[in-house]
């Protein structure tokens, strides 16, 4: 998992593969606010390549969890403590909606950017998003 922005109140990260490509983010809370998490996505990946029915809402206990994440989430919400995980995976139908793929673009140093989702062709293994590439 990359870490896609953290705050004292939600992180979000996405699954990639060595190869930069997208099969899930995730958005932990205590609070989740599953509209801000939607619109963020949104921003990044483009309205036409987001359904809310692909949005889903999970809970995670500390035990569920790997080692740093296990610690934090039990010495902040006790050993029973529970987070919420809201999470997006990508379900294209159409031949279209197949032809497009959800990349990293790693560009955190950039710009001071810190890495970011973008969607593009996929048949172009690009590793920066369009604007990225420009710089």
């Amino acid at each position: 998992m990359q870490t896609l922005l953290h705050e004292p109140s939600r992180v979000v990260g996405a699954y990639v593969c060595p190869d930069g490509f997208v099969s899930q983010v995730v958005y932990f809370s205590t609070t989740p606010d599953i509209k801000w998490f939607e619109k963020m996505v949104s921003e990044q990946v483009g309205a036409e390549n987001l359904a809310s029915k692909d949005i889903r809402v999970g809970s995670r206990h500390g035990w569920e969890l790997d080692g740093d994440a296990r610690r934090v989430l039990e010495s902040t919400l006790g050993v029973d403590g529970k987070i919420t995980e809201v999470y997006w995976t990508r379900y294209a139908k159409t031949d279209a909606e197949k032809r497009v793929q959800i990349s990293l673009c790693p560009a955190g140093g950039l710009e001071k950017r810190r890495p970011h989702l973008f969607a593009h062709d996929s048949n172009k293994t690009d590793r920066f998003c369009p604007s990225c590439q420009t710089k």
